[in-house]
């Protein structure tokens, strides 16, 4: 079994309900930069100037000058059963070190706000500069979420209003929302999507490893929407991916529904 189905593996085609395990050990052949980044410090600053790099590139020729883009960030992460390898792994941990530079270059607060979403969703403490070393082990596995299902509406339907009604502002909400699997309330999301289309925000959807997301690709032809307000990209294994490539799969639709707003 190769680096791949380590870490993005095989998924069951059902999210079946898991008991979460501790992480207790390796075998000789897993990476070694892929464990302990729970506890790990990490260094920010390649990354930071990796974004810049980045951001610099997509301005050319855009309405929009991506270096000085304001917006509000946060990530949706799947919390099913089968992601409870990527978990214990480190391999989330690693995700939300390298997504809170976009937080902290676009965010007016500098922080990148938070959910799990399963059966049920959670909102969470924002990762921050300060916080995010340990996030996923103090915060998110500790969080009292179930790893059940997937479902993508209730949680959607959560950052609407909070981006509406809890939290207004006038700067977008560009939302990260990273899954491992097909969703079992499909109609349900696409009223939510229809709706958010109403509103300053942009879903990007994250499919990792090798599932289909015949769903998630399905939605760049939903009829219904002021705007077309999401974007999809596939990564079987972001840890494989470099900072510049990362950065540029997650924002250039996002740019592009920028770009169509003006």
């Amino acid at each position: 079994m190769g680096l791949f189905n380590k870490l993005f593996g095989n998924k069951e085609k059902s999210d079946a309900v898991v008991t979460q395990q501790p992480f207790t050990g390796v075998n000789e052949n897993t990476p070694v930069n892929t464990l302990n980044s729970s506890t790990a410090v990490i260094d920010m600053s390649k990354s930071k100037e990796n974004l810049n790099t980045v951001l610099i590139d997509m301005s050319k020729g855009s309405k929009i000058d991506m270096t000085k883009h304001v917006a509000r960030v946060a990530l949706a992460m799947d919390y099913s059963g089968s992601m409870d390898h990527l978990f214990d792994n480190g391999s989330v941990q690693k995700t939300v070190s390298r997504l809170l530079p976009i937080a902290l270059k676009f965010d007016d607060n500098g922080e990148l706000e938070s959910w799990l979403f399963s059966t049920d969703y959670k909102r969470l403490d924002a990762v921050t500069e300060n916080n995010f070393e340990n996030y996923v082990k103090r915060v998110m596995q500790k969080s009292g979420m179930y790893m059940g299902g997937t479902y993508y509406e209730p949680v959607l339907s959560d950052m609407v209003n909070y981006y509406k009604n809890i939290e207004p502002s006038e700067i977008p909400a560009f939302i990260i929302f990273i899954t491992d699997g097909a969703n079992m309330d499909k109609s349900n999301t696409n009223r939510i999507i229809r709706e958010l289309s109403e509103y300053n925000i942009f879903v990007q959807f994250i499919g990792i490893g090798d599932e289909d997301f015949d769903y998630l690709k399905s939605l760049d032809k939903l009829e219904g929407r002021k705007h077309d307000n999401t974007g999809f990209t596939a990564v079987k294994d972001m840890n494989k991916l470099d900072d510049q490539q990362l950065y540029t799969e997650i924002l250039r639709q996002y740019k592009d529904w920028l770009n169509n707003k003006k």
